[in-house]
Formats: C-alpha cells, sequence, structure tokens
C-alpha cells in the first residue's frame, strides 16, 4: 500500500530530520538524502496525475447508482454548447491507492489541495455529450442529450466541443454525509480513462 499523497516532502511542509528546518531543502540536498542518488524507487507517487478543469460537484437526487447517477449532476454542470462555456477552476487530479488529490490556486495564488478517501468513492465513469436518437413511439426524430461511456458506440468519435469527462460521486466526509458527483473536463480520452482505472 503507498503512503498517502499528504506524507510527500514540500518546501512548505518540512519532516522532521530530513534536512535544515530554517529554510526549505535545495534539489541537490534532496537527491544526496535519497538512496540511489536521488533515483526514488519506493517513495509516495500517484498512480496518475491529469489536467483538468474542475466544474465543480452537484448531489444527485434521481437516483445514486451507475451511469444513470451521473446523468442529472452532469446535465447541471456540463453546458450544452460544450467546453467552449465552461467555467471551472484549472487543476490537477492525482490518483493514489488511498484516495483523489485535486490541486489547484485560488485567486490569490494560493495553493489549494482536496483530498478525497478512496473509501469514499461511489462510482466513477469516462464519459463524453453526445446526442443520441430519442425513443419516441411516433418515430419522431428528436435526438436526446445523455453523457455516455467513451467506449460506447456513440461516443467513439472524438468531438473537439466536447471533450472527455471523468465524474465521479463520492460520499462527503465532513457534514452531512450526502453523495455528490464531481465533474472534470480531461484534454485527451486516455486521461479520462486512466483516471477511471
Amino acid at each position: 500500500m503507498r503512503p498517502s499523497p499528504e506524507r510527500r516532502p514540500s518546501p512548505s511542509r518540512r519532516i522532521p530530520g530530513h534536512y535544515n528546518r530554517s529554510s526549505p531543502p535545495s534539489n541537490d540536498q534532496r537527491r544526496r538524502s535519497l538512496p540511489n542518488g536521488g533515483r526514488k524507487e519506493d517513495g509516495p507517487t500517484p498512480i496518475c496525475r491529469c489536467r483538468v478543469l474542475y466544474l465543480g460537484s452537484a448531489v444527485p437526487h434521481v437516483t445514486k447508482d451507475g451511469l444513470q447517477g451521473i446523468q442529472e449532476p452532469l446535465k447541471e454542470l456540463y453546458p450544452e454548447n460544450g467546453a467552449i462555456g465552461a467555467k471551472g477552476i484549472d487543476s490537477w487530479l492525482s490518483v493514489w491507492s488511498n484516495g483523489f488529490l485535486l490541486e489547484n490556486m485560488d485567486e490569490n495564488r494560493k495553493k489549494v489541495t482536496r483530498f478525497f478517501p478512496i473509501e469514499s468513492l461511489h462510482y466513477c465513469a469516462a464519459v463524453r455529450y453526445v446526442l443520441v436518437p430519442g425513443s419516441s413511439l411516433g418515430g419522431g426524430g428528436d435526438k436526446v442529450a445523455r453523457f455516455l461511456p467513451l467506449d460506447s458506440p456513440f461516443a467513439r468519435n472524438p468531438n473537439i466541443n466536447h471533450p472527455p469527462l471523468f465524474a465521479a460521486i463520492l460520499r462527503r466526509t465532513s457534514g452531512i454525509k450526502v453523495l455528490e458527483c464531481h465533474v472534470f473536463i480531461c484534454k485527451r480520452e486516455l486521461a479520462a480513462n486512466t483516471l477511471v482505472r
């Protein structure tokens, strides 16, 4: 099991006994303190780390299970005209063996991190906004907006206006412990699929 990302040394958080407490270590000091001349082999590293646009979160009301559970929150958070109209927070999302780490900067350029333990994960998926033929009995040609998995026949064709999305339903760890669906726009399908795996 990998250690928690919070234990990772950083200039703003020092681990006692590792280096001079009066100033952050230089890269050379860090390299010398590691075995193999700075090639870290067993230190904490994320399983994957992707640049994303965090659109926020919404509580699913209709259902909380599976692909159906993310439809309502995605329709609420993702604009119909696609990524061009999306407003969110430029962020980094990392997957660790024990959870998700969301990192971004606030309006004062101060680093903000939010950790979601893996135990709080209810469901996640890599999806894309697509218009699919409606199922009207009258045979009308109405199309219905849906968020389908990237390997779905309707979502396979890349669309520059509708990039891949990563959606995760997570249980809040404080306050009222409701389920929330967090939505992220990814730059590539590979990134969205990697976050799911």
